[in-house]
């Protein structure tokens, strides 16, 4: 498989804090011949023998990432929960009111609530100072523990440094740990990369199995934070190993930059009409991608495929014909997992670097058999059932 990368539309790796957190709000939702012809003969099945060896793998894989998960093996120990009961956790988001921390926020406080644990919210907005203020008012108010989401520790280090120095333990979930930044059982990261990578591989999947090995794609690398750039990494990987006779072009993109993603789709489009598949990293892109596409009179044989699991993205994959399939982790069940890092660190254990993942692969047949409305999306149901891993967590804490 061959890989180009061109037309980058994202300012380099150094960014300004500013920069650096509108574009986790992102992520908060990655050769052979290159063809000739018309787009319609590159994309169609006349060119490809049926059951490659890639296609067939891939579906395969595909399969079984399609399934529903019912059950989780136990992250850890028992843990001594009668303690926290009666105490305050903070809950400090990247940005409270978008993506999936709504639900994040919903599923903390059920968890919680069966230990007798409260949960105390504040909206980072976005922006470093929005997050300093939160940390700030976590130092002043001295709750049990601190949880961040998506919120990475060079952000605001210094103001993450006054709160290990108040003694509050503080689990920075949703971002690796930096290098040289030392961890313990009262300072700890959630790494993202288990579900994050699992998700990656089944976009890249998804796309292989559809074109049966012969994909031509034009994927959308979010350059804005290293848990990004990882992601996108990883899935162009696994198309440079399991599709050898796939064509990749890469084009950095970032919220920052976000206005251009429609010409630049348009542009890369108009370069290499064989292109068959998009590939935006996360959903937050889809709009700007089809835009692209009906600048230049391709959306109806061009196809996309994104990650993320919100009720309009899912909704879309069902009405959609451009939209093949959609790759997400369960906001519902990262919630419970943050519940349980923060209830091993209040009993002074080092929590799990990485819990088990609970991903789903979207499409058109996936969803026809579900529930596709707001109580659906909170419960997690979409990803099987939620006792699954409730009555794991619930038993591990001596809850009812």
């Amino acid at each position: 498989m061959n890989t180009s990368r061109t037309g980058s539309t994202a300012p380099p790796p150094r960014r300004s804090g500013r920069r650096l957190a509108g574009a986790l709000l992102a992520g908060a939702v990655l050769l052979g011949a290159a063809g000739c012809g018309s787009p319609e003969a590159a994309s169609g099945s006349g060119e490809r023998k049926a059951g490659s060896p890639a296609g067939t793998t891939a579906r395969t894989a595909l399969a079984g990432l399609m399934k529903p998960v019912d059950s989780l093996p136990k992250p850890g120990p028992p843990v001594d929960t009668r303690a926290a009961a009666g105490k305050t956790v903070f809950y400090i988001p990247i940005a409270l009111k978008v993506g999936h921390f709504p639900l994040v926020q919903k599923n903390l406080t059920t968890a919680f609530e069966r230990v007798g644990v409260r949960l105390h919210s504040c909206d980072g907005q976005g922006t470093p100072s929005g997050i300093s203020a939160c940390l700030d008012q976590a130092v002043a108010q001295k709750p049990a523990a601190v949880i961040t989401d998506y919120v990475p520790y060079e952000l605001v280090p210094t103001t993450f440094e006054k709160v290990r120095a108040s003694g509050i333990p503080v689990y920075v979930a949703g971002t690796a740990a930096p290098e040289g930044v030392r961890q313990s059982a009262a300072f700890a990261f959630g790494d993202p990369d288990a579900h994050g990578f699992t998700i990656m591989d089944g976009l890249a999947d998804a796309v292989i199995a559809d074109s049966d090995g012969a994909a031509r794609v034009l994927f959308l690398k979010v350059m804005d934070s290293a848990s990004t750039r990882r992601s996108a990494d990883r899935a162009v990987e696994h198309f440079r190993k399991a599709c050898p006779d796939c064509r990749v072009t890469v084009k950095e993109v970032g919220l920052s930059t976000m206005k251009d993603v429609p010409s630049l789709v348009s542009s890369a489009l108009l370069t290499d009409p064989a292109i068959t598949h998009v590939v935006p990293e996360y959903d937050t892109y889809l709009s700007a991608v089809v835009t692209g596409l009906q600048s230049v009179g391709r959306t109806r044989d061009v196809k996309i495929a994104t990650t993320g699991a919100t009720l309009a993205t899912v909704q879309q994959l069902k009405s959609d014909d451009r939209l093949l399939a959609v790759v997400g982790a369960s906001p519902p069940y990262l919630g419970w997992t943050m519940a349980d890092a923060t209830l091993r660190m209040l009993d002074g254990e080092q929590p799990p670097r990485t819990y088990p993942v609970v991903t789903r692969a979207f499409t058109k047949d996936t969803v026809d058999g579900l529930a596709l409305n707001p109580k659906d999306e909170v419960s997690g149901r979409w990803f099987g059932d939620p006792a699954a891993y409730q009555d794991v967590f619930t038993g591990l804490w001596g809850a009812r």
